[in-house]
């Protein structure tokens, strides 16, 4: 995988991004990190992950929960850690926004109605603001 480091769309080549997109859960993880002031804790995206996926409050679902915890931190966190896409703190147990992630903002518009919707098995409606993984965000 590439992890030439730039601020630009292209500094991942496509086959990267289309295979870093490839999970749900690092596409949820991308989108509950839209959603809060950088860093933000593991558990707390583990919870937006839960609760896309479920469709509910994550505390209805701990076994679940815990198994994706786990699932992010031992394999998706560490994917995206590689290609710049995000910054993790394992002191702090904190995900930051990576030089990386805006090469996936494009593909994530088009993913995110689908994957929030019924028909894309998330069942959360709350907005998602994509464009807050681009660095310069206000």
């Amino acid at each position: 995988m590439n992890t030439e480091q730039t601020d630009t769309p292209d500094s991942l080549p496509l086959d990267d991004r289309l295979s870093l997109l490839s999970s749900q859960y690092r596409r949820y993880l991308l989108y509950g990190l839209s959603k809060y002031t950088t860093p933000v804790s593991l558990a707390v995206l583990t919870d937006t992950v839960t609760e896309i996926e479920y469709g509910t409050p994550a505390d209805q679902y701990r076994d679940e929960r815990l198994r994706i915890y786990t699932a992010l931190y031992h394999n998706h966190v560490p994917r995206l850690v590689d290609a710049g896409v995000v910054r993790y703190d394992q002191a702090d147990d904190a995900v930051d926004v990576g030089p990386n992630a805006p090469a996936l903002a494009p593909l994530l518009e088009l993913t995110v109605d689908y994957d929030l919707s019924a028909n894309g098995d998330g069942l959360s409606r709350e907005p998602v603001d994509v464009d807050a993984l681009y660095p310069d965000r206000s």
